[in-house]
């Protein structure tokens, strides 16, 4: 199995500098440029299936990216920050937020919970798709998890120097029946 995961185009709050979490925010129309420069990088990746988190951020960013149905699956929801959504990343604890052994107490969801939820949705891709090249449009906080889930917690904990651009494109492949 083959995974594309690709983060939303760039939002309001994202010029702003504010962490949206998992509370809606629109695109800019450089967000929807970058979707369609997306578009053009995808377009001989042969595609099967189109996953997309449920805000409409990525949403939207699926559609102009899609040539295909998009499955919505609220497991690529961006992480509940509690707390610290709407705020900007220098007035929180960020780097306490995003260590995988240092995030108790922290508000919204926890990394391990948010692991688990990776799990799941990886677990289940793998066995319902083990052959087939599959786009995830989600967020930057669930393309960091993702990535560290793949290729494992760094010894430190700290999961804050991966940084995903909007739009950017990774590419992991999972072997057939291959998980954590």
């Amino acid at each position: 199995m083959k995974i594309y995961v690709m983060r939303h185009g760039e939002t309001n709050n994202n010029l702003l500098h504010l962490i949206s979490g998992n509370k809606e925010t629109d695109l800019t129309k450089n967000g929807i440029f970058e979707a369609k420069k997306a578009k053009e990088y995808l377009k001989d990746k042969n595609i099967d299936i189109i996953l997309s988190s449920p805000l409409s951020r990525a949403r939207i960013t699926a559609s102009i990216v899609a040539d295909k149905p998009i499955i919505i699956d609220k497991r690529l929801n961006e992480r509940d920050y509690g707390e610290y959504t709407f705020k900007r990343k220098k007035d929180v604890d960020y780097n306490k937020f995003w260590n995988y052994e240092n995030n108790i107490n922290q508000p919204g969801e926890s990394l391990k919970d948010l692991f688990n939820r990776i799990d799941s949705l990886i677990t289940d891709l793998n066995q319902k798709y083990p052959d087939k090249n599959i786009l995830l449009v989600t967020h930057s906080g669930i393309a960091r998890a993702i990535h560290y889930y793949i290729t494992g917690i760094p010894n430190d904990n700290d999961l804050t120097p991966l940084q995903i651009p909007n739009c950017s494109v990774r590419v992991y492949e999972i072997p057939k029946g291959v998980i954590q």
